[in-house]
């Protein structure tokens, strides 16, 4: 009888050992670096339609590789785009709309969202 216990309690232990590994969450943590720009015009109101674009070139050259991150995206009806990037980094950003231009710098954090305003003129 006491070895019937005992081999039932060891089960159970093993069942919710694997029912626990199963259920929990995963360690696995976001780290997408994500940049939310909005443009304005000079009197501060939100520019529609502006071509918005993230960019750095030779970010850095390791065994002769040059890498180039861009990022190009058009703004909504209230002047914003989101982009979204694996790695953190220091971007460049050009708006540009009917022949006016903006320009700004944004950098992205591991895991979080950085927003950044760029006025176009």
């Amino acid at each position: 009888m006491k070895n019937y216990v005992a081999k039932s309690i060891s089960i159970m232990m093993v069942i919710g050992l694997v029912a626990t590994f199963f259920i929990s969450p995963s360690c696995k943590k976001n780290t997408d670096c994500t940049a939310i720009i909005h443009v304005i015009d000079t009197a501060g109101a939100v520019v529609s339609g502006a071509t918005v674009t993230l960019y750095k070139t030779n970010v850095t050259q390791y065994n002769g590789v040059t890498a180039n991150v861009s990022d190009v995206k058009i703004s909504d009806g209230s002047g914003v785009t989101t982009h979204v990037f694996a790695l953190p980094a220091v971007l460049d950003i050009t708006a540009v709309i009917a022949g006016k231009t903006g320009k700004g710098v944004v950098r992205l954090q591991e895991g979080e969202s950085v927003e950044q305003t760029v006025r176009v003129y």
